[in-house]
């Protein structure tokens, strides 16, 4: 379980999360609402262990987190493949690529596996990234505005997929789609003080 307690973030002396206590089931999905600046990457940086609280208290528990940033963050020099077989083994494990290019199939990226980063349009990139963070095997799964860039079937596709892959997991997912969050646990975070 992870439990925050009067959890403070501030920038350049602007607090983003002002007091924020919430608990976390060992399983479930969470989304995290509200405008843009309101905190919820800060949120997710720290429920990952990235970003210290300025005050408060947080029990993160001591497992992996796979996260999907905002940013597609994928390795330039390695292919597709490579870069969502380094969540599972190694960039040049066979057994590992081989995986790898079954998650790539599962967000329509089949035909893709061989091409470097600089060659995948924004949509590609974005589903490649998700697919490396959805094949990290952890049980705390956090991601960042997943479907950004993604036409509206894609999107909803991707969706399908997240909740699928998110069974007996803690999913926190960090939205601004209101439709993302049905069925979901939803915390809403509105501008701090």
């Amino acid at each position: 379980m992870i439990e925050l307690t009067n959890v403070s973030v501030a920038f350049g002396g602007k607090r983003v999360i002002d007091s924020l206590s919430l608990r976390l089931p060992r399983a479930g999905m969470v989304a995290l609402t509200g405008p843009s600046g309101c905190g919820k990457t800060t949120l997710l940086r720290v429920l990952a262990g990235l970003h210290r609280p300025d005050s408060g208290s947080i029990r993160l528990p001591d497992t992996p987190v796979a996260f999907c940033f905002q940013e597609d963050r994928l390795l330039p020099w390695y292919t597709a493949a490579q870069n969502v077989a380094l969540a599972i083994r190694a960039p040049d494990d066979r057994a590992a690529l081989r995986a790898a290019e079954g998650w790539l199939a599962r967000v329509g990226l089949e035909d893709a596996a061989g091409l470097m980063p600089d060659q995948l349009s924004g949509g590609m990139k974005r589903r490649a990234a998700l697919a490396r963070a959805l094949a990290y095997d952890a049980p705390v799964l956090l991601l960042d505005e997943p479907f950004r860039a993604l036409d509206a079937q894609t999107h909803a596709d991707m969706l399908r997929l997240v909740r699928a892959c998110a069974q007996g997991r803690l999913m926190v997912m960090a939205t601004h789609d209101p439709a993302d969050a049905e069925g979901m646990e939803v915390i809403r975070l509105g501008p701090a003080g």
